[in-house]
């Protein structure tokens, strides 16, 4: 069976330590539910928190061994999924445009008030934005893992 990679995209340090669970809620809920898909790909969701987070910081030595992390892994998804919970991250948005610049899709989930602020490249650089993470998953089952 082929593999297919999804790499959550989405604000972490806006959320910080003390509410670390409320900004890796919606990566836990859909590495779950697009992992235990049936479809035609053995599917990984790259949840970026359970390799680097704000609760413990004794496994990296700097913010340039997390950005390389995360950008190889970006390179190396066939989707990415992007939570716009803190639309002026610049981590999330460096990720965007670096899926973007490789042709790599980016399916977007606005589920706030925010959609209408998002600024105009960020909505042009997704393939499509949803409200829903629902919507999402079966979007992304309809029309990449089946």
């Amino acid at each position: 069976m082929v593999n297919f990679d999804i790499y959550g995209a989405g604000a972490m340090g806006s959320f910080g330590k003390d509410n670390f669970e409320k900004g890796n809620e919606w990566r836990v809920y859909l590495k779950n539910k697009l992992e235990s898909l049936d479809c035609r790909f053995k599917v990984f969701f790259t949840n970026p928190n359970n390799y680097y987070n704000f609760l413990d910081k004794s496994t990296y030595d700097s913010e340039l061994e997390i950005m390389k992390f995360d950008i190889g892994r970006v390179k190396r998804s066939d989707l990415v999924v992007v939570n716009f919970n803190d639309i002026a991250s610049l981590g999330t948005m460096s990720e965007i445009a670096i899926a973007y610049d490789n042709r790599i899709p980016v399916i977007g989930l606005c589920e706030n008030d925010e959609y209408r602020k998002l600024h105009p490249w960020q909505k042009e650089m997704c393939d499509k934005i949803f409200l829903n993470r629902d919507a999402l998953i079966h979007y992304i089952e309809d029309y990449y893992l089946n």
